[in-house]
């Protein structure tokens, strides 16, 4: 929402990680070559917490949007996926430190993330409340939020965004600032490790509301047995989130790209979206080939 935005999710620490794990050296699927962490496989850290783009299975199997769309990049590439769960708050110094060829996490492409990884366009989000069913605290302005406590997913673009810190975002621009320019009180900002523990926050009526990502909030409400709903009027800023790739990898940046340009030019990517009921993230080829700077 990844203008900044949507998962809205942002890792906090991007200092330079020494690439410690051996990578193969392989033909791609042009001319070019690139180097994968174990040969044969697209390696991919995800934080599988955040349905429908990314979770686990009652198996412990990875699925969603995110997901779907990894596998058929990688069967595009002739290449066997392998998914590394990954707390999100660290996802990128796992790719820096080579424990994972590529990210696709709901990341949005912010200055301070493309100074630390290549990141290709591939879905857009805004970034939107929970509230419990009835919304029993009024919640349908962020001045409703003054005073109150909200949850959000540690390290993410939401959180940043209530407190005013991270890329793109400062103490005059937050919604907590918005709060203290009206002479209100302050949002209280509970973080926490994954979004669905932001969730059980909520539910357990311990704050107000939950900030999340778009698609993650619809996804919550409509898989939440009736206890949760939508404030509409608050779906804040869309963005591009992308897909990372290690800064110097440009080869396998290209490969990527190529294989998710295909998908859209052939339907394939409209259709997993739609699968996942995400569709209206659905960006465009001009998109992908283009790199935003927010």
């Amino acid at each position: 929402m990844r203008v900044i935005a949507s998962r809205f999710r942002f890792a906090g620490v991007f200092a330079a990680v020494a690439l410690v794990a051996a990578t193969v050296l392989i033909a791609g699927c042009s001319s070019s070559s690139y180097s994968l962490v174990k040969s044969g496989n697209l390696t991919v850290c995800s934080d599988t917490s955040y349905p429908p783009q990314e979770s686990l299975d009652s198996s412990n199997k990875a699925v969603g949007s995110d997901i779907d769309l990894a596998a058929e990049i990688a069967k595009r590439m002739n290449l066997t996926l392998d998914v590394k769960s990954t707390v999100f708050d660290s996802i990128i110094p796992a790719l820096q430190g080579g424990n994972c060829d590529i990210i696709i996490s709901a990341q949005t492409i912010t200055k301070e993330r493309q100074a630390a990884v290549l990141m290709i366009p591939y879905f857009a989000a805004g970034q939107s409340f929970v509230v419990l069913k009835g919304n029993p605290d009024t919640i349908n302005s962020i001045d409703d939020l003054c005073g109150k406590a909200v949850a959000a997913e540690k390290g993410t673009i939401e959180a940043d965004h209530i407190a005013g810190t991270g890329s793109g975002y400062d103490t005059t621009s937050s919604l907590d600032a918005n709060c203290k320019t009206k002479g209100k009180a302050a949002i209280t900002l509970q973080v926490f490790d994954a979004d669905t523990a932001a969730l059980a926050a909520l539910q357990a009526n311990t704050v107000v509301a939950h900030f999340t990502d778009e698609p993650v909030a619809g996804y919550e409400v409509a898989h939440g047995n009736g206890a949760f709903e939508l404030v509409p009027a608050m779906t804040l800023e869309r963005g591009a989130e992308g897909i990372s790739v290690p800064l110097k990898n440009t080869s396998l940046r290209d490969a990527v790209q190529k294989a998710l340009l295909d998908m859209i030019s052939d339907g394939t990517y409209l259709k997993i979206l739609t699968t996942w009921g995400v569709q209206s993230g659905a960006i465009t080829a001009a998109d992908v080939n283009a790199t935003p700077i927010p």
